[in-house]
């Protein structure tokens, strides 16, 4: 196994638990502590966790913000919701997609299934995947960069916003609860979000189960708003039977390998 790939399996260690330890790390990738140790330091220098005795815990400075690290995060379920949601585009639509994780996945199925599309984005790596590997019509609203997520937001992407209209808006989101809706931790990613939400005739929003029972300071919608969430078999009971409550659709997806049905 490369270091990088020993690494990518911490940092997914990490943001499922929170921390580590360097002896339980050791047996489960099967390398020596002091690899691990290697692995942990070379992190540290990334700013992407702390070392503490025995082990390591995330940098919380960096836990929302660092895109590249949190693509392997609950990837098998973000892949399956990202299957599921290329059911509701049509080859020629015009759709928005919203920056974030489960969106790069998603824009992957467009590519490998549907065909003559326009899409909207405000996300640089979301913009760069589809330029590079497909035929659609890339349009990217402009705006502030905020570096660490590679997504746009301020005025010059809302007056862009204002001047446009989808088909079908599809958003990942940074938290959901049943009394407060979807919420995001930047203010202006969340009024981008929020803007497209209202120009979009049909809304989807994609969530793991990570995202259930949480509460960010900016809110993009109310559960109601939203015409279907796609979120998979993971999410908890409780939480979900309270937003299913509101939701006008909530379809769950089984992540590869688990079991039951969609």
């Amino acid at each position: 196994m490369l270091p990088q790939e020993r690494q990518d399996l911490i940092m997914k260690e990490l943001y499922e638990y929170h921390s580590v330890k360097i002896s339980e790390l050791s047996s489960k990738l099967d390398v020596t502590r002091e690899t691990i140790r290697k692995d942990l330091y070379e992190l540290e220098e990334k700013g992407l966790i702390r070392k503490v005795h025995g082990g390591a815990v995330l940098n919380k400075a960096n836990l929302e913000t660092n895109y590249s690290s949190r693509k392997i995060v609950n990837e098998w379920e973000k892949r399956a919701i990202a299957k599921k949601a290329v059911e509701f585009v049509f080859d020629n639509d015009t759709i928005y997609i919203d920056y974030g994780t489960t969106a790069l996945y998603f824009a992957r199925e467009l590519i490998m299934k549907k065909t003559g599309l326009t899409i909207v984005t405000n996300s640089l790596s979301l913009a760069n995947e589809l330029v590079e590997h497909s035929n659609f019509s890339i349009i990217i609203i402009g705006g502030n960069v905020r570096k660490n997520e590679r997504s746009l937001y301020g005025p010059v992407a809302n007056q862009t916003i204002a001047n446009l209209y989808v088909d079908t808006g599809f958003f990942g989101i940074g938290a959901l609860h049943p009394e407060v809706g979807y919420t995001n931790i930047h203010m202006g990613e969340a009024e981008v979000s929020r803007l497209m939400v209202q120009h979009s005739k049909r809304r989807v929003m994609m969530a793991d189960y990570s995202k259930f029972g949480s509460i960010h300071m900016n809110k993009v919608a109310p559960i109601e708003e939203v015409d279907t969430l796609i979120t998979d078999s993971k999410a908890d009971a409780e939480m979900l039977k309270a937003i299913q409550a509101k939701a006008r659709n909530v379809i769950v997806v089984e992540a590869e390998g688990g079991e039951g049905d969609e």
